[in-house]
């Protein structure tokens, strides 16, 4: 079949999805626009786009990905389906032009409604809207649940050298929440990599790495690896399921996470699985001290990449 997957990739977890069609014979077309890089001809130049988006409100940069990407659309052939991860990022007139190369144009929002709604003609616009979110599929029957996916392979190591791990981006509610787990971690003289990137705020445990550099997904499986838990904080709104839980079912990880939704899945466990609100609470030796159980494989296959692209292509 001939597919397409348009998305803006910025962690590279899009392109897991392109690369298993493309492994099981599918033709595949990966459009990225975090890939279209727009290049200054000089600081002047730089300068010059920020100043328009402040005061034209045009940005040139964007400007330029937008042109690049309709070109790239205009030359593509009928596809048997189109795949859009978060459709409201896009443009209306990308949308149609999208519209008009496929029989099966599929819509994905991996962000709750409240953060990043649909577009307002969603209805006629796509054949199927699959969201990650279990309230606002409850909440809005054109919507059908797909979470996110396990898109490593099994890995597990025996002797991890950190007791927790934890990378998140700018989010001032989830680094102080962050900051307490850290405090905590630290009483219990226990070894820990947190890292920050582009932080709000720098009022946190001084043992939390704070970075302004994006760390790419592969430098971050690794790290992963290295501790026995994966902490998992959600932004405020946010009910569905990141991909911390799946990595940490590959991974055979525990999970402390302030994501109470969590215990509506078939795979909640609560000796992998720790629930926390966002002010006051504990992490007990308990749990700190147990081992993580493995997940029977019919569950953990329901789970996987696999399984995903076989419910939203309908394959």
């Amino acid at each position: 079949m001939k597919i397409t997957i348009v998305a803006f990739d910025l962690w590279g977890f899009n392109k897991k999805i392109a690369e298993h069609l493309i492994d099981n014979g599918h033709e595949v077309t990966f459009l990225d626009l975090n890939s279209i890089k727009y290049i200054y001809k000089s600081t002047w130049h730089r300068i010059g786009n920020f100043l328009s988006k402040v005061f034209l409100g045009k940005n040139i940069k964007k400007d330029y990905r937008n042109r690049t990407l309709i070109k790239m659309i205009a030359d593509l052939p009928k596809q048997d389906h189109v795949l859009i991860v978060n459709p409201s990022l896009f443009r209306k007139d990308i949308l149609a032009l999208l519209r008009e190369k496929t029989n099966q144009f599929i819509a994905y929002n991996y962000d709750s409604l409240a953060r990043i709604p649909l577009p307002e003609n969603h209805n006629t616009l796509f054949n199927k809207i699959f969201s990650f979110d279990i309230n606002d599929v409850s909440s809005n029957n054109e919507l059908s649940l797909l979470t996110n996916y396990i898109y490593l392979d099994k890995n597990i190591n025996e002797n991890p050298k950190n007791k927790a791990f934890m990378i998140l981006s700018k989010s001032l509610e989830r680094e102080i929440i962050l900051s307490k787990i850290a405090d905590i971690f630290d009483k219990k003289n226990l070894n820990y990599e947190f890292i920050v990137a582009n932080p709000a705020t720098k009022k946190v445990n001084k043992k939390i790495h704070l970075t302004e550099q994006h760390v790419k997904l592969d430098i971050v499986v690794e790290k992963m690896k290295d501790a026995e838990i994966l902490i998992d904080l959600v932004r405020q709104n946010q009910t569905g399921l990141s991909f911390r839980i799946f990595e940490a079912m590959a991974l055979n990880k525990k999970i402390i996470t302030n994501n109470q939704t969590i215990k509506q899945y078939d795979f909640y466990n609560e000796h992998n699985i720790l629930v926390i609100n966002n002010e006051n609470f504990t992490i007990p030796d308990s749990f700190l001290n147990s081992k993580y159980q493995p997940l029977p494989e019919d569950l953990y296959k329901k789970y996987t990449l696999e399984n995903w692209v076989a419910v939203a292509f309908n394959f």
